[in-house]
């Protein structure tokens, strides 16, 4: 029993083969990327396939600029209606990336290699870089104000005394050994170098007298910002050569503008009247001085130089002690006299083996 063309199942089958054509026109537009195309210009697709009395079918296709052959000739007269809704989208455009010269390479390495491997922010490779003028002007701040500690060795008989032969454990500015750039900027700020003695035999210590000697190490300061702080008992002639010596050496002329002393310099009946009077003489310079509660000739014997601080002492015993006792001869009314150009402070010291 043959199939006529009018038959259901004839019709079925012109119409998968009608869809069948349809969807591979569609897939060869997408294989030369055109489907932006014809996401724009096609909004329904249809196609009617009908049959004339002669049994010759025709197509007509309504697609607006749509680059799509007939539909074969052997299709029934059958009609088939095909919408086509959505478009897959098109894959992003993602170009080539540009290539780079071998300058630009090398510089992209470097900024690789510093994002993976410097993840300590103390570090920054590119300070050489840097203009030098922004270089100088990060070396002048690290330059912070220090308290430096000088001392001696107890008095002898025979002891050289033409010039005050003073000893320091206390570390110079670390831009002075850094590269010439930094020691120049800090040869600008530090103006003074003190000469410092050494003792000649290892055994010698400031508890035991024994003639000193010059050791070519010298102790950079800045008189402005720097505090200077004399420990132990100083005798006042030795003082006053010390600080003309000050004078001297800075080029501004004016000399020392921040001392420290210990209280044992001090500690006597006569202490304020003393204080009081080279004030007036010998502390011209002078704008901040210290009261240190602190009664040993040098710094701790296990401190290597690092950073010395004050700390309150207020509120301790030996304080309390000195206001009641020696210390009532310091007070002027509710605060302590004035030395130099403002009320002098009291206050302990702390030596730390840190930068």
């Amino acid at each position: 029993m043959s199939r006529g063309i009018g038959t259901p199942s004839a019709k079925r089958t012109i119409e998968r083969r009608a869809v069948a054509c349809v969807c591979h026109r569609l897939e060869r537009v997408m294989d030369h990327q055109k489907t932006n195309d014809i996401a724009a210009d096609l909004g329904k697709l249809s196609i009617a396939v009908d049959t004339d009395k002669s049994n010759k079918p025709s197509t007509t296709l309504a697609a607006s600029k749509l680059p799509i052959a007939p539909v074969a000739p052997t299709m029934s007269a059958a009609s088939v209606l095909v919408t086509v809704t959505e478009i897959p989208p098109t894959p992003p455009f993602s170009p080539a990336p540009p290539e780079m010269s071998a300058e630009d390479q090398q510089g992209h390495d470097l900024q690789v290699t510093h994002r993976d491997d410097t993840k300590d922010m103390n570090t920054f490779h590119f300070f050489p870089f840097l203009p030098a003028e922004l270089r100088l002007y990060i070396w002048h701040l690290s330059f912070l104000p220090r308290i430096v500690e000088l001392h001696k060795r107890r008095t002898h008989y025979a002891d050289d005394d033409r010039f005050p032969r003073w000893q320091s454990y206390s570390r110079n500015p670390a831009a002075l050994a850094v590269n010439v750039e930094a020691r120049a900027a800090a040869l600008e700020f530090y103006t003074v170098s003190l000469p410092l003695a050494a003792p000649l035999a290892r055994h010698q210590t400031v508890e035991l007298p024994g003639q000193l000697h010059l050791s070519g190490r010298r102790l950079y300061l800045n008189l402005v910002h720097d505090t200077v702080i004399v420990l132990g008992s100083v005798h006042f002639s030795r003082l006053t050569r010390l600080l003309g010596w000050f004078r001297a050496e800075d080029r501004s002329g004016t000399g020392l503008r921040r001392l420290a002393m210990s209280v044992a310099s001090w500690a006597h009946e006569a202490g304020a009247a003393t204080l009081k009077l080279f004030a007036r003489t010998g502390f011209t310079d002078v704008e901040e001085f210290v009261l240190l509660m602190y009664n040993d000739l040098g710094p701790p014997a296990d401190w290597t130089g690092g950073r010395v601080v004050f700390k309150p002492c207020r509120d301790t015993d030996y304080h309390r002690r000195f206001v009641m006792g020696k210390g009532k001869q310091f007070r002027e009314g509710d605060g302590w006299m004035v030395v130099g150009k403002q009320p002098l402070k009291v206050v302990d010291v702390n030596f730390l083996n840190s930068w």
